[in-house]
């Protein structure tokens, strides 16, 4: 991450304008292969992104409101160090792949954020970014395959209909194949979800949703699903879409019932600790499960029952407690161990939200 500057780009000085032009390309002259590469994720404060395209619209620009693709830079005469400089920082920003960019307001009123000189991204990481100040998002959204915005989100067509501050009407987000949405202020879910084409993975945890309604029902791809941390009473409904998935994370809301699971026929890995089910009764849809190996259910009130493994057995599927031992014909005890490690919200190490559970309490353990 680089330094901050001042917000506002027509104040920035000559000397604080070169310092961190040569800061910047200095740092990516020594480690750029890893960010051309796409090993590591470029990242700037919302501040140094501003200078930045300050200084690139003076002295490299301007460009049209409607430039796409990548831009040719026009001759310089060899001999001006800061235009070389300009050319090098522009040249690396339009071959970057993964980007991080994280805003830190100033006094005054927040500016453009532009990221219009980014041609190559294929990872985005928006946390905190005033989405209506973000321009540039239509010229690459259909080529992003993973994105990340936190701190930022009120509705979710902020962003996927609209692409923040371009306005504009989206068409299906391509390529997008892993979506976070996690820590933002989204009351409820909506149609935009519709333009997210074969998203396999999808954060909507720490929220404030009460009712997924039917927007989830056409992500027909979506293997791993994490709601954890929000409001809901009722299960989500997924339609065909829970066909493919395979995780399924309701830690940490309101559920009484679990009305509806019984339709996710493939769910391996079913997180629904902490939540408001009172009676093993309640568990009756999990017979259907047989794919099941993963269940957490500490912090209900039904966990806190005497014989809650015994009780727990009767409700799941044969199948999912003989492939949990691979004996079946072994006492209940030992079919529900007391503790086993809680997996990571996502399995593959390429999606840079990954984050672990911590210790908890599993019900199905090989």
């Amino acid at each position: 991450m680089f330094g901050s500057a001042p917000q506002r780009p027509v104040a920035m000085t000559t000397a604080q304008r070169d310092s961190l032009l040569w800061k910047l390309a200095g740092l990516l002259r020594e480690s750029g292969d890893v960010v051309l590469s796409g090993c590591s994720t470029l990242s700037l404060l919302t501040p140094t992104l501003q200078q930045l395209n300050h200084v690139f619209e003076l002295h490299l620009g301007p460009w049209g409101p409607g430039q796409t693709g990548f831009v040719a830079l026009p001759s310089h005469p060899a001999d001006s160090p800061v235009i070389l400089q300009l050319q090098f920082l522009f040249d690396v920003l339009q071959k970057t792949l993964s980007l991080k960019l994280v805003h830190v307001a100033g006094p005054g009123p927040t500016g453009p954020i532009k990221i219009f000189p980014f041609k190559s991204l294929r990872h985005l990481e928006l946390r905190g970014v005033p989405l209506h100040c973000l321009h540039g998002l239509r010229g690459i959204y259909s080529q992003l395959e993973t994105l990340i915005c936190s701190r930022s989100l009120q509705a979710l067509e902020e962003l996927l209909s609209a692409c923040g501050g371009d306005f504009c009407s989206a068409l299906p987000w391509l390529a997008l194949l892993s979506a976070n949405f996690s820590y933002n202020a989204l009351t409820a879910l909506d149609s935009s979800l519709r333009l997210l084409s074969a998203p396999r993975f999808l954060n909507l945890s720490h929220n404030q949703v009460q009712d997924c309604q039917g927007f989830l029902m056409d992500l027909c791809e979506l293997h791993h699903l994490d709601i954890s941390y929000n409001r809901l009473h009722l299960v989500p409904r997924m339609g065909p879409s829970g066909a493919a998935l395979g995780v399924l994370i309701l830690r940490g809301n309101e559920l009484r019932s679990l009305h509806g699971l019984e339709q996710l026929r493939n769910l391996r890995h079913l997180d629904l600790a902490y939540n408001l089910l009172e009676g093993h009764r309640e568990l009756s849809p999990l017979w259907l499960l047989a794919e099941l190996r993963k269940l957490y259910l500490e912090g209900n009130p039904l966990w806190f029952h005497p014989e809650h493994r015994a009780a727990t057995a009767q409700y799941l599927s044969p199948r999912a407690r003989d492939a949990a031992t691979g004996v079946s014909d072994r006492p209940v005890s030992t079919l529900l161990p007391l503790s086993c490690p809680v997996l990571p919200h996502l399995a593959p190490s390429c999606h840079p939200w990954v984050r672990g559970q911590g210790p908890g309490r599993c019900l199905l353990c090989s």
